[in-house]
Order: structure tokens, then sequence, then C-alpha cells
């Protein structure tokens, strides 16, 4: 909008009984009325708008009422837009609220609504929401659901400026909307004839098939780091669409739809490399020159960065490079990559507004996009993020031979192991065809295959490079966790087991977790949440599929389907065949002719095989005999090499079955996990429930510096649950009262004690004295070497007490208390140990466990430093290990925790 336009100011008013503004509990947080505020403060979807007031209210035609007149009345407001109350449902009332005050009615942006609604859902007919003008505001209903109001409100939000300067009758500035708008060029632009010919299109890509290598030098010399006016890294928004008439943005009760796994998965791998920027899920944009042309346009309105899964290959509706190069006038930088898979994937950008617009394209297979995500879109997001190491790249021994090799380098998924001492790898299936997410499921790394153009075999046992895609399954336990030394008193354990006099037993690490995790019979809770929100949760069962994918027999080609007769006489034959119908991804299967001998159908990638057709030839085995005068249809083909039985083709049933287990129990819910639910209509799963976490520093503002360090420590890892960080208490009676008010069952309770030089703690805060815990309902561990004090109640209430040294808090924090939360929800990696060596000569540290910092150099791991502020492991101290009292030198083997990840290389619990 021009300068001179003021400020629109918006009200978001959620009606419902069920939803507060409040985020202190996910099943009831208004998440609707909290997108609508993010889409228009953050990403402008309204020009020159900002929300500036929000309320929830109950289904009650008077609150609603006395809320919206206030607001109007008031002129608090210039447009109130409502969510919820607008369907059947007896409670539905807002739009007979709306109509008791509004005294003008605007049907067309009702109207407006409800044809693009039910272009998404025919259950857009049951909304009764309507619109209008009450003295100087715009009052528009939405649905309530988070997904039907964002589409609604984008629908009306390029009118919605207009509409406020005519009901304020701004005069000059509704001028200038119009004279911005005729200057403007018509977005629905021409379609271009390269579009409409289709009977001209290119038989071969018309883009140079470029590296891998080269692809991703032209991406860095693209990025480039933006600083605040502070000098901080600023972060670009992203924007994410997958395209295809195909899909699907929700469940469909008909099987036979293909659903959007792509633009929530893409999302959800940049959430799962810690990208900071904001990161907006467009969802599907429909093959169409218009829709494509409108919605790039939205996108680089309110984005630095675009990305798109699907139509980037060469089949009728894949459109996206030429609607960024005809429309746009935007510089293609490649158009493909000699890689499997993923050789259709595109970059581009562009200078838009005065602005620089980038746009990667990548290919629509979800196997595809995983993989080019990985490859080029993590990369360059770590470069403009300023971090070192943008591919996070290893090598690793191979555990077995492979003998076939593709034309194009390859990157397989697989699954990267240390295990003592050293690096491997293995390929988990042979299965690894593009549109299968399966062959995802236990991998952890890309294995990078040459060309068999370069050799055709690789032997096992050859060294390898891997680029690494999640957390590594560490199969290798340090020595020490298995070493008697560590001090536990006060430990209640089984009779058999032996004490000293007093009351003192030598346990290993490993030991001692396991008597806290296993022995202690702590109980998992489960709980249903939506799949869209499960990345980081544990399953409690296994989960089968309830349909086939494909639904039905689909391409996997750009080409022709045709009916192939295998008797051997193909050469002797002239092989000109008639296309008579076209196939595209979104057409209805059983709606198509049946294919005879001759005549075929032209044919799109995950488009419905037609009845007769038994195999697929691809545009490039093919060459134009006639087509109609005006060049939009091919009329005969000449197919120039034989064909292969069922060749490209996918079965009903191909990728995935009906019943067949997806996923088994305990398996943790990443990116590509939620995607393979989410792809057979999977909308809610069974997880283990994370516990509540009260933090409780005890007697001083230092105890709560350090539950703040503790808390982030515990984000970090990816704690899901609650984390509770209370005032610092000056004395056990208020502890008492907290504790008889608060706690819950399965709550876990982490006190930070002022009395840190005691060992057994001080008398005036003695849990089992204050809180009245019978020691023979619980268990407790403590620790020698620090402070570190573990009791299991009745109620399975835990409690951690912990002192007030920073450096023990972090210690233990990562050795039993994050491990005992990963067992407490179930996930099978508790402890994350390597065996290592130095670079340098380390000093012998007071505690026994000290902070250093683990590299990835030469194929190795190695500790460089030693108490730096960029610590990423805890080296378990043996003084054995020393030449002398000061010092471990670099001879030594180290016994290592991984603590966090580092630019180097990328390790996960």
């Amino acid at each position: 909008m021009n300068p001179k336009h003021k400020t629109i100011k918006v009200g978001v008013l959620t009606v419902s009984d069920t939803r507060t503004p409040s985020n202190s509990d996910t099943e009831t947080f208004d998440s609707s009325g909290h997108e609508l505020k993010e889409l228009i403060n953050r990403f402008n979807v309204i020009e020159s708008a900002t929300v500036v007031e929000y309320d929830c209210v109950t289904d009650d035609l008077e609150k609603i009422q006395e809320k919206m007149i206030e607001w109007c009345s008031e002129r608090k407001v210039d447009v109130l837009l409502s969510t919820g109350g607008t369907g059947f449902s007896p409670r539905d009332v807002t739009p007979e609220a709306t109509l008791g005050i509004v005294q003008k009615l605007t049907p067309g942006i009702s109207q407006a609504i409800m044809n693009e609604s039910l272009k998404i859902t025919p259950m857009a007919m049951l909304s009764r929401a309507i619109s209008g003008i009450y003295k100087k505001t715009l009052i528009i209903n939405l649905p309530g659901s988070v997904k039907a109001a964002k589409e609604c409100l984008l629908v009306v939000a390029s009118a919605i400026p207009h509409a406020v300067t005519l009901i304020k009758d701004e005069k000059e500035i509704s001028k200038q909307f119009h004279d911005q708008f005729n200057s403007k060029k018509d977005i629905q632009s021409k379609v271009p004839e390269c579009v409409t010919k289709v009977a001209c299109r290119h038989r071969e890509s018309p883009y140079p098939k470029i590296s891998m290598a080269s692809a991703l030098t032209i991406i860095k010399e693209q990025a480039v780091i933006q600083y605040t006016k502070n000098y901080k890294i600023m972060y670009p928004t992203v924007w994410i669409y997958s395209t295809g008439d195909e899909l699907e943005n929700n469940k469909n009760p008909c099987h036979n739809c293909i659903r959007d796994t792509n633009s929530l998965m893409i999302k959800q791998l940049l959430e799962q490399d810690n990208y900071k920027g904001s990161v907006f899920n467009g969802g599907v944009i429909r093959d169409n020159w218009n829709d494509l042309c409108k919605q790039f346009e939205e996108a680089f309105n309110n984005a630095d960065i675009i990305v798109t899964s699907g139509g980037v290959s060469m089949g009728e509706k894949d459109l996206i490079k030429l609607v960024l190069q005809e429309h746009f006038k935007c510089y293609i930088h490649f158009g493909r990559v000699n890689m499997k898979p993923g050789m259709p994937s595109t970059f581009v950008t562009l200078n838009y507004k005065d602005k620089k617009k980038c746009i990667f394209c990548l290919p629509g297979n979800p196997v595809s996009a995983g993989v080019c995500t990985h490859l080029f879109l993590l990369p360059y997001l770590r470069l403009i993020s300023g971090r070192k190491s943008i591919v996070h790249s290893f090598k690793a021994k191979l555990t077995h031979c492979i003998n076939e090799l593709d034309v194009r380098p390859e990157f397989k998924r697989a699954l990267f192991k240390y295990e003592n001492g050293e690096f491997y790898v293995s390929c988990l299936t042979n299965n690894q065809q593009s549109s299968r997410l399966l062959s995802f499921l236990g991998a952890n790394c890309l294995l990078t295959l040459p060309s068999s153009k370069k050799q055709t075999s690789i032997k096992a046992g050859t060294i390898m490079d891997i680029i690494l895609i999640k957390s590594i399954e560490n199969t290798d336990v340090s020595a020490l966790l298995f070493s008697r030394d560590l001090q536990v008193k006060n430990l209640r354990v089984r009779p058999e087991d032996k004490c000293k006099p007093d009351n003192t037993v030598c346990l290993s690490l490993k030991e001692t977790l396991d008597f806290m995790t296993q022995k202690n019979e702590f109980i998992l809770k489960s709980e249903n949440i939506p799949t869209s929100s499960a990345m980081g949760y544990v399953i409690d069962a296994p989960v089968y599929s309830s349909e086939n994918l494909p639904p039905y027999p689909a391409s996997i080609k750009d080409g022709y389907a045709i009916k192939y007769v295998c008797d051997g006489s193909w050469s002797q034959k002239n092989n000109i065949f008639e296309v008579v119908q076209v196939s595209v991804a979104g057409t209805e299967p059983g709606c198509q002719e049946k294919i005879s001998e001759k005549k075929c159908a032209r044919i799109s990638t995950g488009a419905p095989i037609p009845p007769g057709a038994n195999c697929v030839v691809q545009v490039e085995d093919t060459s134009v005999i006639s087509k109609s005068p005006d060049e939009t249809i091919e009329l005969t083909i000449d197919i120039l090499k034989e064909p292969q039985l069922h060749e490209n083709i996918r079965f009903i049933g191909s990728d995935i079955s009906v019943g067949q287990c997806l996923l088994d129990e305990k398996c943790q819910l990443g990116p590509f996990e939620i995607a393979l639910l989410r792809s057979v209509g999977c909308e809610s799963v069974s997880v283990y429930k994370y516990p509540t976490i009260h933090i409780l520093p005890y007697f001083s503002n230092l105890a709560c510096g350090i539950s703040i360090i503790l808390e982030n420590i515990l984000k970090q890892d990816g704690f899901k649950g609650k984390i509770i960080c209370h005032s610092f208490f000056k004395s056990s009676n208020e502890l008492l009262e907290l504790y008889r008010n608060v706690f819950e069952h399965r709550d876990i309770i982490i006190i930070i004690n002022y009395d840190y030089d005691n060992f057994n703690f001080s008398p005036s805060f003695d849990i089992e004295k204050h809180l009245s815990i019978k020691s023979t309902f619980h268990n407790i561990i403590s620790l020698e070497f620090g402070i570190i004090k573990l009791e299991l109640e009745k109620k399975r209430n835990v409690f951690f007490n912990l002192g007030m040294d920073s450096n023990l808090v972090y210690n233990y924090a990562h050795l039993f208390i994050l491990p005992f939360l990963r067992f407490s929800v179930g996930k099978k990696q508790q402890i994350s140990s390597v065996i290592t060596k130095s670079s340098i000569d380390l000093p012998i540290s007071v505690y026994r466990y000290m902070g250093a910092k683990l590299d990835y150099k030469d194929g190795d791991l190695i500790v460089t430093g030693f108490g730096l502020k960029d610590e990423n492991c805890i080296v378990l101290n043996q003084a054995s290990q020393a030449k002398d009292f000061n010092t471990i030198d670099t001879t030594a083997k180290l016994n290592v925790v991984i603590t966090e990840n580092s630019d180097s290389y990328f390790i996960h619990y």
C-alpha cells in the first residue's frame, strides 16, 4: 500500500465455549485466533493492517454482540474478524449475532469466500458465515478451524484495505487504490503459447544437467547474511507450497486422493535443523497458470525464500519453471541436477520490488523433496544463518557390497553407526523409489554413490562419503559407563544387593541410570495427539495402514500409457500410436477410456493409468508424428525404443498396502515418519505423554539463575512437556504448600538447593521431613560427587535435588536428568557416548566430569578444547589415565558423553 495510507486496525474475536487465549494448555489454546494474528501482524496478508484487539467469548449471542458493539462503537477497530460459531450446531450463533447489529450486508465478500471454499471442500456449503458493516467497521465471519479460517481470510485479504477506505469515505486514498490497481499488470496474465501448445513441448528438458557440486556452488554464491541495525543476524521468512491438482490439504474419506505431505514435512525439516526464521506453510496450489501467478505474487510480497514441491518436471501440468520465467522474468540458475533422486530440482532468484527473492523448486515425490531439502535448502539456510558447516558430511566404512549402481550419482537412504570406535554405514532397503517414504524409516544419512559410468560396483569395507540427515544410532557405550567406580549413597535396592557399612554402593553410570528408570518402573502415560503436531514424540504402539498407497495404478514418468504386446515382433512393426486421451495428476481414476492396441494416453507423473494400458513410455523415448493445426493436441506419436511390460507403473499398494505395519512401538516421530502417517490419512497418533516439570529454586536469586540455565538445557534437548520455573522459596513451608496444591500425578520436581556444601542436605531442607514422603514408598539416590538426589514417591512424583554450581547442574542434567526424561517419554536412546582422544593435554578436573569441545576431523571425533564457551560434550574423567596428577595426555582414550550439536558434526541422542 502507498505510504499515505493509514494503519488498518483489526480485531480478532474467537467464538467458542472451549477456547482460551492462554497457551498453557494445548487442548484449549485458541489456535485459530492466534493464526489470524500471525497472518496479519507477521505476514502482512492485509496490507498496512495490524491486530489491536483480540479476545475469546463463549457461544452466547448477547456476549458476542456486546463485544462487537464495544469494539465498533468506540472506533477501536476498522475490521472485525470473528472466527467460530458459523456451523449448524444449536450453539453456533455468530451469524445471528452479526445480523442483529450490522446496518449493511456485504454479500460479495461472503460469496467470494464461499466460492473459493467450495473449490477446496464440498463441506464449505455447511457454513452460514456472513459479513456486513456496523457504523464504520467491516465485520467478517470466518470458520472456527485453523485451516479454514486462514484460507477464507486469504480469499478477501487483498480487498479489505479498499473496503475500509470506502466505508470511511476516504476518497483520496480510494483513488490511490484505483490508480495503483490500474497501473499494475493483471495478475491473471495471458497464458503463453509454450503452455497452451502442448504438441510443441520439449521432448527433453532444455536445462543442462549440472553436477551436485556445481549446484551447491551456485547456491553458496547467492547466499548473503543479512544483519539488523543491532548487528544481529536477520533470518529471512520462508513460505512453503505443494503443487498439484491431485493433492488434498486434509483428510478425505475418499481413498483415491493423494494427500499433501511435502509442505508440512519440509517445514518440520527446517524446525528439526533449528532454523530461527519465520516459516509459513502455504498448503497446496493447483496446477493452474493463474493460481500459480497469484500465489507466487503473494509469496513474493510476504517472504524472502519460497519453497515449492512438484510441478518442475516435463508433464503437461508442470508449470512452475514457465510461470517464474515467463510471467515474473526470474533467473533460473539451474533446472536439472545430475543426481538421483531429485533430478528436476530448480534454483531461481528474482529482484522483486528492490528485494532479492530466492525460490527453491523441488520435485513432488516425497522422497525426492526430502532429499533435496537436505542437499539444497538446508545448506542455503545454514549459510545465511552464519553457521560454519553447511553440509554435515562424514566418512564411514561400508558394511556390505553394492553391485548395481545407477547412471546418475545417487543418494541412498542409509544407517550410519558408531561402533567400537569406528563409523559404519549400510543401506536399509533396495526399494528406494522416490515415492516410497518407507525408505526413510530407520535412516539417518544419505549414502553418496558414484555413477555407474565411473565404476560398476563397490566392495564391502570401502570408505564412503555420507551426509547426516538425523540422529546417529549409537551402538557403542563407553567403557566407563560400565565401570563400577561411581559412589552412590543412600541407594535403596534389593536385599541381595550388597552395600558398604556407610550405606554406599559402587555402581557404574549405566547401572545408576538403569536403577533410575527400568528398575523403578516409572509409569509411562499415553495421549492421543494430532499427527501434524507429533514431531519429537514416541509412539506407544505399532501403527498399521488402513489404506493402499498408491490407491490406484499410477505413472512414475511423464510419457504415454500404452498396451504393449510382448510377442517379440516390436522391431518389425510400425510403432506409431494414436493419442486418444490425456491423463494428468488429478484425473479421476475409473473415468478413462480403455486403451487398445496402437492407442495411447498422454500421461503425467502420478496420474492414474487408464484401463487396458500395461506400461508407460517416457517422453524422451518418443517423437511427435502429427498434431492439430493449432498445435494444442498431439495426434500421433512414434515410440523410438521398445518398452518393457509394467515399465514405469506403480501398482495399487506397491508403496504401502492395507494392514502393513508402518511404525513400530517406541519409534520416535520425525518429519519423515509424520509424512508417512499423513500419506495414508492417519490424522492422530497415540504417543507417550511428556510429564510436567516444576523447577523450584530455594532461598536466593542465584538459584533462580541456575533454574533458567536448567530450563534452557531441557528445551534444547527437545523436551515438549510443560516446564514451570517457580519463584524462589525462602522456607520449606512455602514448598510444602505448593506441593499440596500444584503437583499432580507423574510430575517431576527439580529443586535447586542452597546448601550445596553438604552432600546429605541441611536438616531444614530435608524432603522426607517437610514433604512427608515415607521411606517405604520411595527410593533415594544421593551421589558422592556434587549433589544430586533422586526420589520416587508412591504417587510417582520424581524429585531431583541439585546444588547451585552451574557446572555441576550442566553435568548432572545431561548425565542423569535428561536420560531419565528421555526414558519417561519412551525414547530408546537415553545417553550417547563415544570413545575418542584429545588433541591437547587435558587437566584433571576437581569434578569427575569435565565439559569439553568435540569436533570431527579427518574421519575421527576428537576433543579439541576444555572449559570453552561452546562445549558440546562431557569427558568422563579417569585419574588413572593421567601420567601425572595434573593432566591427561593425548595418548589416553577418553570416554565422552555428547551433550549438544556442533557446526562441524551433527549428532543427536
